[in-house]
């Protein structure tokens, strides 16, 4: 007996949308001020604002809960290429490697735990 996966359709194209409207909007409210470099960073956290007064209001639906989690999970696949670009180019660096993984785990993987650290609390 074969067992089909259901798939929420509504709440995946709903949490997309989200997503995308949010990164969208902030990033064309920032290029109105001349740094369109600072609307993903604005997407986030406007849309972490909202998140978090949406869960203080009322509950977050389960559904979007649900969608966001496997997205967060698929999603991971997507840095596979980069991964593999930057060890090419950290055979390239020779001396400057102790330099370069100093900044990238400061601008990485510190912001991206603390998010983790601030999602999990709030939301």
């Amino acid at each position: 007996m074969s067992r089909i996966k259901h798939i929420d359709w509504p709440a995946w194209i709903g949490t997309l949308l989200l997503i995308i409207v949010f990164r969208e909007a902030s990033v064309w409210i920032m290029t109105q001020f001349n740094h369109p470099e600072l609307g993903n960073l604005v997407g986030l956290l406007s849309l972490l604002a909202v998140l978090f007064t949406w869960r203080k209001l009322s509950k977050i639906p389960a559904r979007l809960v649900d969608t966001n989690n496997k997205i967060m999970k698929e999603s991971a696949f997507a840095f596979l290429p980069i991964s593999a670009g930057s060890l090419i180019m950290l055979t390239h660096m020779g001396k400057q490697i102790p330099i370069f993984l100093i900044v990238l785990f400061i601008s990485t993987l510190i912001p991206l735990w603390l998010y983790a650290k601030m999602a999990k609390r709030w939301l």
